[in-house]
């Protein structure tokens, strides 16, 4: 399992809310999102989450 710096997680989680709250998120930050989820399960777990989350948003 690999570790996050303090810098890599914070920006990880604020483009995690980003994308939980309906905001647009670029595909530079999708890519690093993506790259991140693959390997650290907490990331993916969070990821899976905030896409829920803003299935929920969208429904009603």
């Amino acid at each position: 399992m690999r570790l996050l710096t303090t810098e890599t997680r914070k920006r990880v989680e604020s483009i995690i809310n980003k994308l939980s709250q309906g905001s647009e998120v670029s595909l530079k930050e999708r890519i690093e999102l993506t790259k991140y989820s693959k390997h650290i399960p907490f990331i993916a777990g969070k990821l899976n989450q905030a896409l829920y989350k803003r299935a929920e948003l969208e429904s009603k």
